[in-house]
């Protein structure tokens, strides 16, 4: 058995219908917020995951594995509350929990 980091990694599609993004601060002198609510529609297998951590495959099991949200974790966006923003945006443990009780989407290679 073996595995290899592979340069692709997950992201998620999010419904925004009941979403929000409550100001919470500041991270790296820009706004920071929380994500908050939504449906995940859809996992995807992207170049480049916007939690910035790699897949593996596992040979033996023939899967390709990795997270695909990390709670807390301050991650880069261009998209704010009011529009087209330098930001950072988090989700908490427990919005990633209702997303994965809830998640009845697809599995997707891209966007």
């Amino acid at each position: 058995m073996y595995s290899i980091e592979i340069n692709k990694g997950f992201s998620i599609e999010l419904d925004r219908t009941n979403w929000k993004l409550e100001f919470r601060g500041y991270h790296n002198g820009l706004p920071l917020y929380e994500s908050i609510g939504g449906i995940v529609t859809a996992i995807a297998i992207v170049n480049k995951p916007a939690i910035e951590v790699n897949a593996k495959y596992i040979s033996e099991k023939n899967h390709l594995v990795g997270p695909i949200m990390i709670p807390n974790q301050r991650i880069y966006r261009n998209m704010g509350p009011n529009g087209p923003e330098k930001c950072f945006w988090f989700f908490s443990e427990e919005t990633i929990n209702q997303f994965q009780i809830n998640f009845n989407g697809e599995i997707k290679i891209g966007h």
